[in-house]
């Protein structure tokens, strides 16, 4: 029935994800295509990864053995198959993740230069991504039929959101009077609608490199995802709640921010002082 990876992949991606969802990988793992699909073994996957390493990391390998892994487990449970995976348990060692994330100082920087040069749209984009932890995508494409101000909260549709699950984000009162002041003038079915075009903005990079590079700061938009959560960490918010708040699917991904909160890991060692 399947005589190559690549037709279990397609048969994955047709029946259970959005068409040619992460067809990037898919085309990567055509390299398995030489061997038939019962005769792959783990040494094989060795030997991509080792392929592979040479333009990416081992974290991207990692992604694209638990996509051919659910892949395999996919036609298995459909059909009632016992397809070998040996992609199974297999996790190549990445290096460690230290999320950069905004001072306040840095942040109030970034703000005014923002206001010094005149787009007011961009400081309202780094207000909202910084005080709500969302992806810019998210909030690109957030329309105003999504906010409800009066319930202090917005939805992140499930097609905008990287689970592919709709979320329910809460507003504090620096985004609250934000999107009330927006409302109150807005132009288009967009939070973030482009006066030019009367669409959405695409992207709002170009205008934040220019930005970042005025006020002396080092980071990209996403860091700004980070910087949310780190001040949440730091003001002793617990790490299931800010998983929650993130959308994250599992607490490892939200773990990267535990070392922030320190002060629990000082006291421990005072009591042997």
């Amino acid at each position: 029935m399947f005589n190559t990876l690549s037709e279990v992949i397609e048969y994955y991606q047709e029946y259970h994800l959005t068409k040619n969802k992460y067809q990037y990988r898919a085309d990567n793992l055509g390299y398995f295509d030489d061997y038939p699909l019962h005769q792959i073994k783990r040494a094989h996957v060795k030997e991509y990864a080792k392929f592979r390493r040479a333009t990416v990391s081992n974290a991207t390998i990692n992604r694209e053995c638990s996509f051919a892994r659910a892949a395999i487990n996919c036609v298995n449970n459909d059909y009632e198959l016992s397809i070998s995976n040996p992609f199974e348990k297999v996790k190549f060692v990445e290096k460690d993740y230290i999320a950069n994330y905004l001072s306040r100082s840095e942040y109030d920087r970034l703000l005014l230069s923002a206001l010094e040069t005149n787009n007011q749209d961009l400081h309202d984009f780094i207000v909202l991504l910084t005080m709500t932890g969302c992806r810019p995508i998210e909030i690109l494409t957030l329309e105003w039929s999504n906010v409800h101000l009066d319930k202090k909260q917005f939805i992140v549709r499930n097609h905008y959101s990287k689970s592919k699950k709709t979320m329910y984000k809460y507003l504090n009162q620096t985004a609250l009077s934000l999107l009330l002041e927006r409302q109150a003038n807005a132009n288009g079915r967009y939070v973030f609608t482009n006066p030019t075009t009367d669409d959405r903005y695409k992207s709002f990079s170009k205008g934040f490199q220019l930005c970042k590079k005025r006020a002396g700061v080092n980071c990209t938009l996403y860091d700004l995802r980070h910087t949310y959560a780190s001040w949440l960490i730091q003001k002793g918010v617990g790490i299931y709640t800010i998983k929650d708040l993130l959308g994250h699917g599992d607490i490892e991904s939200t773990m990267r921010y535990a070392h922030l909160d320190y002060s629990q890991y000082v006291s421990a060692v005072d009591l042997i002082d």
